[in-house]
Order: structure tokens, then C-alpha cells, then sequence
């Protein structure tokens, strides 16, 4: 198992839909068979106008034959399993691309970075979901040390607080 970048155009040909499906030829099929029960990360090409870069990633449950087009495969997406990052992650950091492993012996963009459905290493795919998910906005305050225990502080005791009391009389 491996993860995989999904390149997904808006005005894609396929029946995608990116939440439970990826369709793709039957050339791309060994690449992923790599990604079967994990993580993809989805890409839309930086030839789309206003491209989003890298937006969402999706766990891949299974990939069967599409049983509506002869030669075509279904990426079967894990329910639930989809997720849009805070932020899209643009294709390139700074000159070079996020995704170090597209990059060639002589540090160039290798043709690799135009295949549809490629392999990517987890030190990318963690590198893209650290910025995607943005995590500078903590929902809770943390520790410094322990960021998984939250910071707690006692709110002072201001002292019995004047309320209205009103007498009633119940009978059962």
C-alpha cells in the first residue's frame, strides 16, 4: 500500500466524483493498485484557470472494473472517508514543486508531474496535509510540551451572585 496524487479536472471526461469515485483508464491500473486501502491526495492541474492545486484527500476502499465502460476502472472511495483540506495547497513551493519526488537527477519537473494518477512518498503526502489542514487556528489552547493534554485554566471564584429568589408554594 502506498498513497497516490488523483489529478481531477472540473471538466473531467470521467464519471468522477470525488467523494465516492475516481474513474480511470486501464493504463493507470497498476499505479492504483498501489493505493488500495489508503490515502490519495487530489490534485487539479495548475493548467486550470484559478487551479486549487492540492484540495481534499480520500481513502481508497477498492478498485473493481467499471461495469459501464469496457477498459475503464473505478477507485472506490472508503464512505466518510473523503475530507476537503482547510486551505488548497498550491503545486509549487516556492520554485519547486511540494512534491519533491516529481523532481528529476538535475532538480527539474520531471514528465511524471503530468500522469493522472502517480505515486507520491508520505513524507509529500504528509507535507501537503500539514499545510492543507492548516492547524495554526487550534480549536483548544495546549501545552507546549504535551500538545495532546488542553490547557485548562481555573476561572476565579467571584462569590455568591445576587439572584432574584421567589417563594413558591407546591402541592402534589
Amino acid at each position: 500500500m502506498g498513497h497516490c496524487v488523483f489529478m481531477l479536472r472540473p471538466d473531467s471526461i470521467y464519471d468522477d466524483n470525488p467523494a465516492e469515485q475516481y474513474q480511470f483508464p486501464s493504463i493507470y491500473l497498476s499505479r492504483a493498485a498501489t493505493c488500495e486501502g489508503d490515502w490519495v491526495v487530489y490534485l487539479e492541474p495548475t493548467k486550470v484557470p484559478q487551479s486549487r492545486g492540492y484540495f481534499a484527500i480520500a481513502r481508497v476502499q477498492k478498485i473493481i472494473e467499471d461495469p459501464k465502460a469496457n477498459g475503464m476502472y473505478l477507485a472506490i472511495i472508503e464512505p466518510g472517508s473523503y475530507l476537503d483540506l482547510a486551505k488548497s495547497v498550491p503545486f509549487r513551493d516556492g520554485p519547486d514543486p511540494i512534491e519533491r519526488g516529481l523532481l528529476n537527477e538535475e532538480g527539474r519537473l520531471s514528465g511524471r508531474a503530468q500522469a493522472a494518477i502517480r505515486p507520491i512518498s508520505s513524507a509529500d503526502f504528509l507535507r501537503i496535509l500539514d499545510r492543507g489542514l492548516d492547524q495554526t487556528d487550534e480549536v483548544l489552547p495546549r501545552w507546549e510540551s504535551d500538545p495532546h493534554q488542553v490547557q485548562e485554566e481555573q476561572a476565579p471564584f467571584l462569590g455568591k451572585a445576587d439572584r432574584q429568589r421567589v417563594e413558591q408554594l407546591v402541592t402534589r
